[in-house]
């Protein structure tokens, strides 16, 4: 028998709606990606910015229900019909559940009533099957603060995913909390972020897991992978996590000067162009930084590698990174996962000086940066000012200033801006302690110099 959620029970998830006209910044102000995210409160006496990079290689030691990992040619995981599935409503958000015996699967139903959730579908609106995986304790070196986990996946038309996220602080877990749900496509679901999880023992903004005024010690990952049908599949190829503390301080890393005069050629892409107005997907190309520089890095790679169909235009990639939720292209991870969708090792993680970027550009790998800055911060610049911006780091002048691709340009061959080092710098640690999209071919070799624990 299924069981059904009552109205009582749905109450406070749909009180929680309130709390995004409180949490969120309005995106479409100027030409603005998304808002940026810190650590709240005090978190104890570290005061220098921490980062340690996780990401899984064959799913060893990963607690699969329903769910099979396939080794070769490369590991990845998908739905895998057993008996006595154990079957939970966390891993569906709530929703009601049974054990399906014909299809020897978990078998879900959305919380909400279709075209309840935001005008539209938490899930499907409807029925679907399930199986989830949960990755080992992760347990970083120090305490953290914030998580963004990313995944590169493929979700073929009526199939989908969600991660959700638990960290250890004092001895004791949290619950589970739910991040972003994602499909490639809008066919059978609508992507978003959850918002309304703030408790006060965590926060999910939009992509990152904040832990609050109590930093973690340890966190742990579950994926669920959802499909209409017994015989589709969601395939998840990589997890990735960076489990950051947050602080204004990062440490000193000695910058490679050898590479101060290489410059890579990045296809250049604005986000104002005049045919990107009102075409929707948060407000149109005033908005679209984020998808306009994972593109020009995609474009980048087909060259490289002799892809074409890496090549996408900036809608079409404003539409595949695009959160009803949030109502903006800026998720983090729904980025580094669209370039993922397309075959592409894509994950998004964080770096504590312009000393690391240089040694992704020395192996010939442009990064999407993620900055924000006020009146003044960032001389030469397009636009003023920004809550959050993305652009792309193609390179570094002779003198070590920061070359790049910046879609705020007004025209594609106006994009290439260099930025002066030292305010540059400032104001992508300043507000997004670091944080980019690497986005390779699988297989490239990743450089190792200066890789402390960011990659």
């Amino acid at each position: 028998m299924l069981y059904y959620q009552t109205e009582s029970d749905l109450l406070e998830v749909h009180l929680e709606k309130i709390d995004r006209y409180f949490s969120r910044l309005d995106e479409k102000c100027n030409v603005k990606e998304r808002p940026l995210k810190t650590a709240e409160g005090s978190a104890g006496v570290q005061t220098e910015q921490y980062d340690e990079f996780w990401t899984q290689d064959d799913f060893s030691g990963w607690s699969l229900n329903g769910v099979q990992v396939d080794i070769s040619p490369q590991a990845s995981a998908r739905l895998c019909p057993q008996p006595g599935m154990t079957c939970s409503a966390v891993d569906i958000d709530g929703g009601a559940l049974q054990y399906d015996t014909t299809a020897r699967l978990c078998q879900g139903r959305d919380p909400y009533k279709a075209g309840k959730y935001n005008n539209e579908n938490y899930y499907n609106g409807n029925t679907f099957f399930f199986g989830t995986m949960t990755s080992p304790v992760i347990t970083p070196q120090k305490p953290i603060t914030s998580v963004v986990a990313s995944w590169n996946a493929e979700t073929r038309p009526g199939t989908w995913l969600q991660l959700h996220i638990r960290a250890l602080k004092q001895d004791s877990w949290t619950r589970w909390y739910n991040l972003p749900v994602w499909a490639a496509d809008f066919s059978t679901v609508k992507r978003h972020s959850v918002d309304g999880q703030d408790d006060g023992n965590g926060k999910v903004a939009t992509d990152t897991f904040l832990t609050g005024s109590i930093p973690a010690s340890a966190y742990q990952l579950s994926v669920t992978l959802f499909t209409t049908d017994p015989a589709l599949s969601p395939i998840i190829r990589r997890i990735t996590a960076i489990a950051s503390f947050d602080a204004e301080k990062s440490p000193t890393i000695e910058p490679d000067r050898a590479v101060w005069g290489k410059e890579l050629n990045v296809p250049m892409r604005s986000q104002v162009l005049p045919e990107y107005r009102g075409l929707g997907f948060g407000g149109g190309g005033e908005v679209w930084c984020s998808p306009t520089s994972t593109s020009m890095v995609m474009a980048y790679w087909a060259d490289k590698t002799a892809r074409p169909e890496l090549v996408q235009s900036v809608p079409e990639a404003a539409k595949g990174c695009y959160d009803f939720t949030y109502d903006g292209t800026g998720n983090w991870p729904f980025n580094t996962a669209y370039a993922g969708a397309h075959g592409l090792r894509a994950f998004v993680t964080r770096l504590y000086s312009l000393s690391q970027v240089e040694q992704w550009i020395k192996a010939g790998v442009p990064l999407v940066a993620s900055v924000a800055y006020k009146h003044g911060e960032l001389p030469g610049t397009p636009i003023e000012s920004s809550d959050g911006h993305l652009l792309v780091i193609r390179g570094f002048t002779e003198s070590g200033d920061v070359i790049t691709n910046d879609p705020a340009g007004p025209t594609n061959d106006a994009v290439r801006i260099i930025y002066n080092r030292i305010a540059f710098e400032r104001v992508w640690q300043k507000y997004s302690h670091g944080i980019v999209y690497v986005i390779t071919p699988e297989g490239f070799p990743l450089p190792t110099e200066k890789r402390l624990t960011n990659w």
